[in-house]
């Protein structure tokens, strides 16, 4: 790892607005080639989406809890943090689909429930051998009306739309609605295609078929496990980037929401040590956040935002002004957390958890965790605490669009929570689990906005992002003056609604923003 550098009298000086994972990789990496960076954090934490609880002393991760091992962005990441000897794998592999018939494996080979093989037993066992007939019609329909179609509708294409279309409402139903809808939190009919799987749509158009193409990127994949994590939890990997930051000498400020850009280059009773201006401005928030806060520095004016947040006036009282849209708030996400007695789980009877089904009307979680079932170490932590036949589970509330179950989430009392876990822990197992085999539980809220990826998502991002780079960038002899008031800072914007959700695409977003800044100011 780089020592940090002394002499940064000409570095640009860089404000990050937010705390999140993609907030602090593109610091770490703006702090180590010798910026001087500055974290605002609204929480009282680091973080964002990948946080920690304790239950029985233990710390697990309370949000996001692994990393696609698609690509090797993550592990080089981990590899440069001291991290890689900490990389685990899921000791058991397989997942279960609660529908409102039957609990079953998912399909050994799919991607987001889409399968590579329609007739092959497990996907059958779930769509029944008629629709999986209908489903394998994709194998020999024509495909050219989708080439015209994505021209036609410039690329938003939906992925509900395209599942339907070639494998039949059942496939969209049984299996993707139940695996998008815990993952993303969305429907699959509101779902940009493109951004969802990347590289799917087109590999149906060479391969003339939707499940020749889910065979064609699985090929791809990396041998072994499709997800890792860290040892004790990927938690670490922000205790790590924390670490390394203040080492490095960047200022961390939690507690410190920032409403309005320009109060950041402005002295304070908090901050009487600054008395210059920032180069740049790294907005790694929720894109509503990220636009209400550009729109008082930078001219938004005939971008289409839609799904990228309600409008609200320069705060500045410029002319710019971002247009609203009509949006329904989600429930936001509730996690419960419970430590259980329970030997009857020693044998892992639904593998490392259960996605849910929204036809499911007896169940009110959209998906739940074994997590002591999933990750050796938990096991091993929760058996030292507790004694063996003791299990660690997560399930998740919040669901976004239609459903049959009853509506809970972040906004949801810890008693409605609780009860609601207590009847769904057992149901979801398929074994019996009476109160007092629930030895421990918590509850954590995520209330933030999820990201969203409607038709078109991609191509809204790349034109926000183009006017943000039509702001004048800042030359080394501007960096050098330090003189307050002769330029506005420029800002970028990273983060999962802007590259996608998971490390495996927000890492490399971060890091090229981070990129872009130092070659901005070479």
């Amino acid at each position: 790892m780089d020592d940090p550098l002394n002499a940064r009298t000409s570095a640009p000086r860089v404000a990050v607005v937010g705390g999140g994972i993609a907030g602090l990789i593109a610091a770490w990496d703006l702090a180590r080639s010798g910026c001087s960076v500055e974290i605002f954090e609204a929480g009282d934490r680091l973080g964002g989406a990948i946080g920690a609880h304790t239950l029985s002393g233990v710390a697990y991760d309370a949000g996001a809890e692994a990393f696609a091992t698609r690509s090797p962005v993550v592990p080089r990441l981990l590899e440069e943090l001291g991290l890689q000897d900490l990389v685990v794998a899921p000791q058991h592999a397989i997942a279960w689909l609660q529908l409102p018939d039957v609990a079953a494996p998912l399909p050994a080979t799919g991607i987001l429930g889409i399968p590579a093989d329609p007739l092959a037993p497990d996907v059958v066992a779930i769509l029944g051998e008629e629709a999986a007939a209908r489903a394998a019609e994709d194998l020999n329909a024509p495909i050219e009306g989708w080439a015209e179609e994505h021209a036609s509708r410039g690329g938003r294409i939906t992925l509900g739309e395209v599942v339907r279309d070639r494998m039949g409402q059942d496939v969209l139903d049984r299996l993707v609605t139940p695996i998008v809808s815990g993952v993303h939190s969305a429907e699959p009919d509101d779902l940009d295609m493109s951004n969802t799987a990347p590289g799917l749509f087109e590999a149906m158009l060479r391969e003339g078929s939707l499940a020749r193409a889910v065979a064609q990127v699985k090929s791809k994949a990396p041998a072994g496990s499709a997800v890792n994590s860290l040892h004790g939890g990927l938690n670490r990997l922000v205790a790590a980037l924390e670490e390394e930051l203040l080492r490095l000498g960047a200022v961390i400020r939690l507690n410190s929401p920032v409403h309005d850009l320009a109060t950041l280059d402005a002295p304070g009773a908090d901050r009487p040590d600054r008395p210059d201006r920032h180069d740049h401005i790294v907005l790694a928030l929720d894109a509503p956040a990220a636009v209400e806060l550009a729109a008082g520095m930078v001219d938004l004016s005939g971008l289409d935002l839609t799904g990228l947040g309600a409008g609200s006036r320069n705060p500045r009282g410029s002319q710019h002004e971002v247009q609203p849209e009509s949006q329904t708030p989600g429930p936001g996400v509730a996690l419960v957390s419970m430590v259980l007695d329970a030997p009857e789980l020693d044998s892992h009877p639904r593998g490392t958890g259960v996605l849910v089904s929204p036809h499911v009307t007896e169940i009110g979680a959209k998906a739940m965790t074994h997590i002591s079932s999933k990750w050796e170490w938990a096991d091993a932590a929760v058996t030292q605490a507790h004694g063996p036949g003791h299990h660690v589970v997560r399930l998740s509330y919040g669901r976004v669009g239609q459903s049959s179950q009853r509506s809970l989430g972040a906004d949801s009392s810890d008693e409605e929570l609780l009860q609601a876990a207590a009847l769904d822990v057992g149901a979801l197992f398929g074994v019996a689990i009476e109160p007092a085999q629930i030895l421990e539980a918590s509850v954590t809220r995520w209330r933030k906005a999820l990201p969203q990826t409607s038709a078109g998502h991609a191509d809204r991002i790349a034109a926000l992002r183009a006017r943000l780079a039509e702001q004048p960038a800042a030359s080394a002899a501007d960096q050098a003056e330090r003189t307050p008031g002769t330029r506005s800072p420029r800002l970028h914007m990273t983060g999962a609604w802007f590259a996608g959700t998971g490390l495996a695409r927000v890492v490399p977003d971060a890091r090229a923003v981070a990129a872009s800044i130092l070659g901005a100011s070479g």
